[in-house]
């Protein structure tokens, strides 16, 4: 018989896991800015959602983050290419052709990967 909470545990884990190993990413790609990183996240799904550029408050409001502190962390995003404005204000996400991005992107894969392995139903 299986053991739930030997199931929850591993699940718990496996999450936690992924949650640090993606968090390690974010800090190398955005300088040690874990926050920037959740940032962009949060613009290119959002992106994706909506099909489109996103407004500033749509963004702050996604992540419960002062409208302020997400305009300062768009504009840094902006400086390093992670996200272009649109005329009317809007942001959308890009995807800078850099070696560390690559490097995050596969990584980041991998770690997906492992998450996806730990899932796999306990017998």
């Amino acid at each position: 018989m299986f053991n739930q909470t030997a199931h929850a545990r591993r699940d718990l884990e496996a999450g936690a896991d992924y949650l640090l190993r993606s968090a390690g990413l974010l800090w190398s790609v955005f300088d040690g800015d874990v926050l920037r990183g959740l940032v962009f996240l949060a613009v290119l799904r959002l992106t994706g959602d909506e099909g489109g550029p996103v407004r500033l408050t749509a963004v702050a409001r996604s992540l419960r983050m002062p409208i302020e502190t997400t305009r300062r962390h768009l504009l840094k995003l902006e400086a390093g290419g992670f996200v272009v404005r649109a005329p009317n204000g809007a942001v959308e996400a890009r995807l800078p052709d850099r070696p560390d991005l690559r490097e995050a992107l596969a990584a980041n894969s991998a770690n997906l990967a492992a998450l996806k392995a730990a899932a796999e139903p306990c017998s």
